[in-house]
């Protein structure tokens, strides 16, 4: 099972430790972060964001993620050295089969050791922060252990208390109008359809009947059937013919509305509410949920104490926690 925070600390480990005094922003226990060392993660985290959301790729990374960043580095520093304090080793068949998968990724190793050139790494850099991330990993799950499943009692109360969330479906009826524009539609044949579209529409708001503007204009394969496309819930359909049949009132009509297979007009003939899901549907997702929920608060936890007990030193105070995320005071 994965788990969002500990991928959040193994992250932080594929970048170079270099305790530079001079470039030094923050200290733990006497060990120092350097700026370039968190600037490194927040141009992995840029690229990332950009691959997700490339109309973004230019923006600058907001301050917030870099105090999240630099509090991550601090977690996972604190972390390792809590594992090597318990004699916690790295699992050698374990390293050798996380490193294959991530060899695996590149298509040869001149592409690999060009890439970790990028991240400021070695090959022999990298393997270190792999074995850390792998001896990290063991430690958060000894400490999470035996707490990784939520009873079915637990579960049920979940349910009965946020019933909203699984709440019933909807399912729509609908029949269509459909002028099909082919791929060697031309631009002028194309406006002529959906000309000719806006026609029918006119006839329809006149009182025509849609049954018999269906038979006589429509290509849909269903034409001669009064255009009956039966019944569909959210996800079943094209995503623009489903926020037209959303809007629209039973025995509504709509205007003319274009997908990649033509113009639309379409009637809302039918509309039921489906029975809520039950709980032995939900209850595997619920689960899940409240297992990483619980693993999460039980890392939180025991690496704000780490924390509480270190002696952190802001150089740059810019890389202070957000308040949110201040930390508890020592005893």
């Amino acid at each position: 099972m994965k788990k969002s925070f500990i991928f959040g600390l193994m992250f932080v480990f594929f970048c170079s430790k270099e305790n530079i005094p001079k470039d030094g922003v923050i200290s733990i226990d006497g060990k120092w972060i350097s700026k370039a060392e968190i600037e490194r993660v927040v141009e992995m985290y840029r690229q990332q964001m950009a691959q997700l959301m490339p109309q973004q790729a230019l923006e600058a990374v907001p301050p917030e993620v870099k105090k999240n960043i630099a509090m991550q580095l601090i977690a996972s520093e604190l972390a390792l050295k809590e594992a090597k304090k318990r004699r916690i080793v790295c699992d050698t068949a374990k390293f050798e089969k996380a490193l294959s998968s991530i060899i695996k990724k590149f298509p040869d190793t001149a592409t690999m050791k060009k890439e970790l050139k990028k991240m400021g790494q070695t090959e022999q850099t990298f393997h270190e922060q792999l074995r850390n991330g792998l001896i990290v990993d063991s430690l958060m799950k000894t400490i999470y252990k035996n707490s990784d499943t939520a009873t079915t009692a637990e579960c049920k109360a979940y349910y009965d208390a946020n019933s909203q969330q699984f709440a019933s479906e909807k399912k729509m009826k609908a029949s269509q109008i459909m002028l099909l524009v082919k791929k060697e539609t031309t631009p002028e044949q194309k406006k002529t359809l959906s000309d000719k579209a806006q026609k029918i529409l006119q006839e329809l708001r006149a009182g025509k009947d849609f049954t018999a503007c269906v038979k006589k204009y429509s290509q849909d394969p269903n034409a001669s059937s009064g255009g009956d496309i039966g019944w569909f819930k959210k996800g079943d359909v094209k995503p623009e013919f489903e926020h037209v049949a959303l809007g629209l009132k039973k025995d509504q009509i709509s205007d003319v509305f274009e997908t990649d297979l033509g113009f639309h007009i379409i009637k809302k003939t039918g509309e039921e509410t489906l029975p809520p899901k039950k709980f032995n549907d939900v209850r595997t997702q619920i689960g899940t949920m409240l297992s990483l929920k619980r693993q999460n608060d039980i890392v939180k936890h025991f690496v704000d104490s780490l924390m509480s007990l270190a002696t952190i030193i802001y150089a740059d105070t810019s890389y202070r926690p957000v308040p949110e995320m201040n930390l508890p005071k020592k005893k």
